[in-house]
């Protein structure tokens, strides 16, 4: 464990008539940053849950039977990195890693520059693994993971790299990234876009506020039905050949567009040109689960 302050400069503040119960003056641009590691051996699958009240997590996978979660506290004084608590407990392969943060009388105003206090969450992991990460305030990353997992922020994007598995991922204000995956995704965001490169089963996706890209890899198959739905935003689909599904899009001010071959949005007699339209219901292939797609407000498009 290491801390590191850069001196302060000297200076005289004079605060009138604000009425305040403390006040600081801290000149410091980097703050404090202090780190611990806690580390869990594991004799099968772990099941992990990770909470932070505010910072980032990541989680990568490795060839070791632990759980290694390394803790980096940061603030503007060493009261407030004092109080952050860890809360870590481990029942077999169960492993719940919790950090609070401190007491709100301890977050004293400061005058000049201010880095609210942070725990961030780096993590290493079995490849196989059950996984639970929630935090108050920002990103979440994770990559080459097999397992289920349920990825949570209350303010920060969501990405998620080469995972197999049961996916779901929330965010009250961030995009969410899905590349290289393979199994069920369940994604929502209230306000954000969500970007889609896989080959899923299933699929949920919604946004309240942002665009949806998806891209599906060769062979994606559906084994039950989709749901892709945004309240203002465009939503762009690049389908595979060999792509079997019932197809039912629809936009309330906007146009449904495709250039899927079989697919086709053009008026009768209307010499090759697309026409805009507001909704679509077709058999593509040879049909199969519906793939409904919705935007309030924005254009659908069927690519290959």
């Amino acid at each position: 464990m290491s801390s590191r302050l850069r001196p302060l400069t000297r200076a005289a503040v004079a605060v009138l008539g604000l009425g305040l119960a403390a006040c600081e003056v801290n000149l410091n641009t980097e703050g404090l940053t202090v780190r611990e590691k806690r580390t869990f051996a594991v004799a099968g699958q772990p099941d992990l849950t990770l909470d932070t009240f505010d910072g980032s997590i990541e989680i990568h996978s490795w060839d070791r039977n632990e759980v290694e979660v390394e803790i980096e506290k940061r603030g503007m004084e060493q009261a407030l990195i004092d109080g952050m608590t860890v809360e870590a407990e481990q029942d077999g392969d169960r492993v719940v890693l919790r950090v609070k943060g401190p007491p709100a009388a301890e977050r004293r105003i400061t005058v000049g520059v201010h880095i609210s206090p942070t725990a961030r969450l780096l993590v290493a992991v079995p490849r196989r693994s059950v996984i639970n990460a929630r935090t108050g305030d920002g990103s979440i990353r994770v990559e080459n993971i097999d397992g289920r997992l349920a990825l949570r922020t209350g303010d920060g994007s969501v990405s998620a790299e080469r995972i197999t598995g049961d996916i779901e991922a929330r965010s009250g204000d961030g995009s969410i990234r899905i590349d290289r995956a393979q199994g069920r995704l369940d994604l929502e965001t209230d306000d954000g876009s969500l970007t889609i490169n896989a080959r899923p089963t299933v699929v949920r996706a919604r946004t309240g506020d942002g665009s949806i890209r998806m891209q599906l890899e060769p062979d994606t198959s559906m084994t039950d039905a989709w749901d892709l739905a945004t309240s203002d935003g465009s939503i762009t689909l690049t389908l595979p050949a060999s792509f079997n599904a019932d197809i039912d899009a629809e936009t309330s001010d906007g146009a449904v567009r495709s250039s899927y071959p079989g697919l086709s949005t053009e008026t009768e007699g209307g010499e090759g040109r697309e026409r805009r339209r507001r909704e679509l219901r077709a058999k593509l292939g040879e049909g199969g689960p519906v793939l409904k797609v919705r935007t309030g407000d924005g254009t659908i498009r069927f690519e290959r």
